[in-house]
Order: C-alpha cells, then sequence, then structure tokens
C-alpha cells in the first residue's frame, strides 16, 4: 500500500489533516503548509487523489512499484 511521500517521509494522514486545517484541495497549495514531493514526485498522483477523496491509503498505480521495493 501507498501511505506516504517516501522521499520526506510523510504520511498522507498527517498531510490530510493539514489539509483540512487550512482548507486545501491543491497539490501546490499543500505544499506551501508541509514539505512534500520535492524530489521524486512520485507521491503527486496520490496526494491529487488524496484530496479529492480523502482516502490515506492507496494501492500502487498501475506500472508504479510498491514503496521501498528495488525498481
Amino acid at each position: 500500500m501507498v501511505t506516504r511521500c517516501v522521499c520526506f517521509g510523510k504520511k498522507f494522514t498527517e498531510l490530510i489533516k493539514i489539509a483540512e486545517k487550512h482548507n486545501i484541495n491543491k497539490l501546490e497549495d499543500l505544499q506551501k503548509h508541509v514539505r512534500f514531493g520535492e524530489n521524486c514526485k512520485r507521491c503527486h498522483p496520490y496526494v491529487k487523489m488524496m484530496l479529492k477523496t480523502g482516502q490515506t491509503k492507496f494501492e500502487p498505480f498501475p506500472n508504479e512499484p510498491e514503496p521501498g521495493s528495488i525498481d
């Protein structure tokens, strides 16, 4: 399951709380409040989905390796 930004170790559960507190619905606006998704950016589609749905755990999207696995 994908549950965090791997590069910065930010859990989606943490990010959704910040988004809700500041009424944020865009990834770029969330990045103004917390540092994540600046390196590989592989979490971006998951964070965007999180902001749309409130979901914080995702099956890896097609063609996406499981977090922590070797590519």
